[in-house]
């Protein structure tokens, strides 16, 4: 079952919004939903961190292996 929500954006915001959608091809409520479920992907997270902490040690990696 979906549920509807209601947010308020400004006008610019909202404008930019459609903008990216209609770029896209798509709705702007298939963004939204899109970026959000993107956002709470944890998988996502899981990987966003691992890239951080890769950058963190790539100076011992570049080190160690070379180019």
């Amino acid at each position: 079952m979906s549920r509807h929500v209601t947010i308020r954006l400004d006008e610019e915001f909202h404008e930019r919004l459609k903008a990216r959608a209609a770029a896209l091809g798509t709705t702007v409520t298939a963004l939204i939903t899109e970026v959000t479920e993107r956002e709470l992907d944890e998988d996502r997270k899981n990987f966003l961190t691992g890239i951080e902490e890769f950058a963190d040690h790539w100076g011992y990696f570049q080190q160690r292996f070379g180019n």
